[in-house]
């Protein structure tokens, strides 16, 4: 594949803005071969915030021990990154010619929707082995996941990628031109403010009203899905299989998804029954009674140790008088 160029030009004609030269690298061949791209630092600040956010979620709302959770993100990053280059590269596979260029990550190319899935299979596994529940894994992980998308995006912007169709028969006044072609829709900027939103949403609204595991999840799958389906449909470089868009087959299904496992959850909603909440009264019945009956079995033990210890000091005291009188007798004779 042919390396891109290592600038972007942009401009936003109708509001007056650019043209701007935007460099893609922020470090080119340091120490004879080192390139940082800024794609790659926006991502790397981008994920180093929605691993707080997720620490956050999971143990302030969730109950998990930190150590236990770092886990998650120590196998879930590098292979979701592996996964969203596998993707792109399957969808493109006959522009590959080495399994050098297939894994030549600089040289660009990811799809978003490989490491979501391959997050989704890691944390199954990993909640597996750990006995803990994934749907409270997942609810935690979406705010940071949302958050890190929309971050995320302006690295497409720096790259000058991701853009839509050609703006026609309208003004718009965030037509952007990208390298002399243009105007078109910033796609870019609409996935980052749906992104921006749904973590809002996620981290504010529906996690706040949460009422079952999973919840926060569904919304991910939903919001995400119909909002990805609806930018796709006007971008020029979409990943296809056949006639179809890629991504917009896995949003549409990620929809459906969403929606039936919302409808399950609250269908199968596990409440406790008679018995568990009887069981459940008597043990804060007796959890209450312990409480009570401990402190004043202390402050009986209490008393009783200080009377026997006055006891003791008067019993000392008799025995010292009492020697002291025979001492005294004894000058006497």
């Amino acid at each position: 594949m042919m390396q891109a160029s290592s600038t972007t030009i942009v401009s936003f004609p109708e509001l007056g803005w650019g043209p701007w030269t935007l460099q893609r690298f922020l470090v080119e061949d340091l120490f004879g071969g080192l390139t940082i791209a800024w794609y790659g630092v926006i991502i790397c600040c981008a994920m180093i915030l929605a691993c707080a956010i997720i620490l956050y979620n999971a143990t302030k709302r969730e109950g998990f021990v930190t150590d236990s959770f770092l886990d998650y993100f120590i196998f879930a990053i590098p292979l979701g990154v592996v996964g969203a280059r596998a993707m792109y590269v399957l969808a493109k596979l006959e522009e590959y010619e080495s399994f050098g260029e297939a894994i030549a990550i600089w040289n660009g190319g990811l799809a978003i929707y490989g490491a979501v899935i391959t997050g989704i299979v890691t944390v199954l596994i990993l909640a597996k082995i750990k006995k803990h529940n994934p749907l409270q894994v997942f609810d935690a992980v979406i705010p940071g996941l949302l958050i890190a998308q929309s971050i995320g995006r302006w690295g497409n912007f720096i790259n000058g990628e991701a853009y839509g169709e050609t703006i026609t028969g309208v003004k718009l006044p965030w037509g952007m031109v990208v390298n002399g072609v243009g105007p078109v829709h910033p796609a870019f900027l609409y996935e980052s403010l749906i992104t921006f939103t749904g973590f809002l949403l996620a981290m504010f609204v529906v996690y706040r009203f949460k009422k079952i595991h999973g919840q926060v999840f569904c919304f991910y799958l939903i919001w995400y899905g119909l909002g990805r389906t609806l930018v796709e449909g006007i971008r020029t470089d979409s990943l296809m299989i056949g006639s179809l868009r890629l991504a917009q087959c896995i949003g549409l299904a990620s929809v459906f998804v969403g929606i039936a496992m919302l409808v399950l959850l609250q269908v199968f909603r596990k409440e406790p029954d008679a018995s568990e909440k009887e069981n459940l009264a008597e043990a804060e019945e007796e959890i209450d009674e312990s409480e009570r009956t401990i402190p004043l079995r202390s402050e009986e033990e209490a008393a009783a140790e200080m009377a026997a210890a006055l006891q003791t000091d008067d019993e000392k005291l008799s025995d010292n008088q009492e020697k002291t009188e025979e001492t005294e007798d004894g000058t006497d004779h």
